[in-house]
């Protein structure tokens, strides 16, 4: 067993892709391990398969110096000495968490388990599956945790684009059932990572998890509700806040935004609450942010004359090429469903509209606030329609956050119709 040589399970994936490249710049041997063969032949041929900060060059060292190879096997698992676990965690259509592949691997790992493994499990998981995977392991190999094996609960609280970056000094909470297994694996952490090493139980860092994605989720309910509120009342939503958040030390509101999904944020709250029976807040914030889209239809519906809207932005957040939860898809089958004739724009990937399709267009909504579209007064001119409704929840652009109706805007309003002072 090689302890310069790190088994990555999931290693083609956003997350697992990142800390693998990680490693590698740390001097480890990596054997990533991924079931997406395409993904394994991108990477093996030096591409990066998906947008990361900082990737393309980790990747070009790791093919240099040979630290990373891609399989679809766990043939590599007996000689390292660290194996982390980096896999996703769907849920069901009921939203009800979906475990089964997670527990099928830990019964192909316990095959491969060996006295002196560190098995490290960063994936996001409903409280108590650290538990339940030690049971497992412990009953399929005769093997004792903390004795034989270490296993602890040490999840990924990174970004999705900025994930080199904060692996490699964010804070990492680890969940241990001992202090020794804590100890080999803060060791572990501090060869690639400046971050301080927390020490928790298995289920407290579990919970640590769920509730960091869950206070983002919910504080973006919050202000997406909010804005629903400033609707009510002609009162610009973005205004208030900044103006409430200046300079005061127990406020700090998000921006509202209509598209907030995402791979992680639309179902980690399902994990949280499986087994209790007050749900409520979760639930709700749930509820109002996948209802935003309709929301900017409601508004859509207040004006005349609008046939053909366009869609800035598919992917579920800003400067990434990842479409998955993605709320603007929801926003572009409600609008088709509703007659209107849709344009998609989306720079970061291919077969999407560009810039110049949208001449024309009645509307243009900003679902995700890309680089791209930071200069509006571009946009209006590829758009050459004087009287395009604009909608902009986001604050994104400095003449809609400050001067707008609310993140609406029509020159020459008409009788009826929201207006606006820029």
């Amino acid at each position: 067993m090689d302890s310069g040589k790190v088994t990555v399970i999931g290693a083609a994936g956003h997350v697992g892709l990142a800390m693998s490249l990680v490693l590698t710049h740390a001097g480890y041997k990596v054997n990533g391990v991924d079931l997406n063969t395409e993904y394994n032949q991108l990477i093996m041929s030096g591409v990066m398969p998906f947008q990361e900060n900082g990737a393309p060059e980790l990747l070009a060292e790791a093919m240099d110096t040979g630290r990373l190879t891609m399989t679809g096997g766990l043939d590599d698992v007996p000689s390292s000495r660290y194996v982390v676990i980096m896999v996703g965690s769907p849920t069901d259509q009921h939203l009800n968490p979906v475990l089964d592949n997670l527990y099928r691997l830990i019964e192909s790992l316990a095959s491969r388990l060996l006295p002196g493994h560190i098995v490290i499990l960063r994936s996001t998981v409903t409280p108590g599956t650290t538990g339940r995977v030690r049971n497992k392991l412990e009953t399929l190999t005769g093997l004792t945790e903390g004795r034989d094996f270490h296993l602890v609960y040490a999840p990924e609280r990174v970004v999705q684009g900025r994930a080199i970056e904060e692996t490699a000094v964010l804070p990492q909470l680890i969940g241990a059932f001992d202090e020794n297994s804590y100890h080999l694996t803060s060791s572990f952490f501090k060869t690639f990572s400046s971050g301080e090493n927390i020490m928790l139980t298995p289920v407290e860092a579990e919970l640590g998890k769920l509730i960091t994605n869950m206070t983002r989720y919910v504080s973006f309910a919050l202000a997406n509700e909010f804005y629903l509120i400033g609707n009510l009342y002609d009162a610009n939503i973005n205004r208030i806040i900044d103006a409430c958040n200046y300079d005061y030390p127990r406020l700090n509101l998000p921006t509202p935004g209509p598209n907030v999904g995402g791979p992680c944020l639309y179902k980690d709250g399902w994990f949280l609450v499986e087994r209790i029976p007050f749900q409520e807040l979760i639930s709700t914030a749930f509820h109002i942010n996948e209802s935003m889209p309709m929301q900017i239809v409601q508004q859509l519906e207040k004006f005349d004359g609008i046939c053909r809207v366009a869609i800035l932005g598919m992917t579920f957040k800003a400067d990434s090429d990842d479409i998955r939860n993605s709320l603007s898809f929801k926003l572009l089958h409600q609008l088709e469903r509703l007659g209107y004739e849709c344009i998609t724009v989306e720079p970061h990937l291919k077969n999407y509209a560009p810039l110049s399709d949208l001449k024309g267009c009645d509307a243009v909504v900003l679902m995700t606030p890309h680089r791209e579209f930071k200069n509006l007064p571009a946009i209006t001119e590829a758009v050459d329609n004087e009287n395009c409704v604009y909608v902009d929840i986001w604050g994104f652009w400095d003449e809609m956050r400050y001067r707008s109706a609310n993140g609406i805007f029509r020159s020459g309003p008409r009788e009826g119709e929201p207006g606006c002072v820029f």
